[in-house]
Formats: C-alpha cells, structure tokens, sequence
C-alpha cells in the first residue's frame, strides 16, 4: 500500500511505479507462462456468459510477433523443440525416445510438433511459442522456416537456438549408415 509522503517527487514516483506494475499487460505466451503460473478456474458467472461470445481480431502490430498455438507431445520443459514433417507413427516415436533416454531426456523435456499440420509457420512464430534452446528438424529443410540453409547433420546456430537438421524418419530408420551419421551431432546437442 502507498503511504502518504511530504515529498511530492517521491510521493508521484511511488505513483509511478504503482501504475507500472498494477496496470502490466501482456499478450507474449512466455511472459504469461511466468505471470500466470497457478490453474485457472471457471466460476458462476463465467457460466453464465453467452455461449458463442463474439471474439475480435487483435490488430495486428508491425514487428511483433503473436504466438500461435500448436498441438504437441511433450511438456516442452527443456526448451527443446522437435519438428517432423510427417505424422509420427509409433515406430518413429519409440526410435526418438530411445534416442532421447541416450541423452537423459525424456518426452517432458521436448516439444514434438508436426511441421505437416502448420505449413506456413516460420522459426519466430515457432519461437514465440516454444522459445527453443535447441531444434532438431527431422526431413525439414531450414528454408522452409525461413532459416539460413545448413548443411545436413551439423549444428547451427540462430537467435541463440542450437538447430540440427537431419534425415525424416522414414529415410533414416531401418539405415544404419544415416542413423549413426544423426546420432553423432544429436549427442552433442
């Protein structure tokens, strides 16, 4: 609570720093993963707004980028984002737990996202969403996001963000050769 001060200039800067923090708004899924860190409940009330309410468009601001939202396996915990660009069956699943376990991680610690369901999405709205240490793309081309082109198998570097590109599953599994060639930059991720 303010307290009343003699000191008009210290009185109107506690004011400040009042409205700073009372009125903090944001719209960043980062920031409002810190703000807002306990559940979130429904109560009467919201029960008893209108079913369909009428949602407008927010407007669109030159250089910000507004996060989009993603279907994903994992809990994203470790900042680490895995894109295929093919539905991940089973077997692909298991191959890339496996190879996670190898380096102490576990299906909490990734994002797994299929590329294939977002096509037009590119690395800053991947970014603002998931904000990636590392990236590993299975069978999708750093182009594709708008990344500077690598070469396959090697780790790059972009916006602070490590980034493998390597095979797609389909390519990769059942061919030792291209499996060890993965393995190899992936242990150093």
């Amino acid at each position: 609570m303010l307290q009343c001060s003699e000191n008009y200039s210290e009185a109107k800067n506690s004011l400040t720093i009042f409205n700073q923090i009372y009125f903090m708004q944001t719209e960043h899924a980062a920031a409002l993963r810190i703000l807002m860190g306990d559940d979130l409940y429904l109560i009467m009330e919201d029960l008893w707004q209108k079913e369909n309410p009428v949602l407008e468009p927010l407007p669109e601001k030159p250089g910000i980028i507004i996060a989009k939202e993603f279907t994903f396996i994992g809990k994203n915990m470790k900042n680490f984002l895995i894109l295929t660009n093919e539905i991940l069956q089973e077997n692909h699943l298991n191959a890339l737990e496996s190879s996670l376990l190898r380096k102490q991680l576990n299906l909490d610690d990734v994002a797994i996202v299929d590329y294939s369901a977002y096509p037009n999405t590119n690395f800053e709205q991947l970014n603002a969403s998931f904000m990636p240490q590392k990236l590993v793309c299975f069978g999708l081309k750093p182009a594709t996001l708008g990344l500077p082109e690598t070469k396959l198998n090697q780790i790059s570097n972009y916006a602070d963000c490590l980034i493998l590109y390597t095979y797609g599953f389909n390519e990769m599994l059942g061919n030792k050769e291209k499996t060890k060639t993965f393995w190899e930059p992936m242990k150093a991720l």
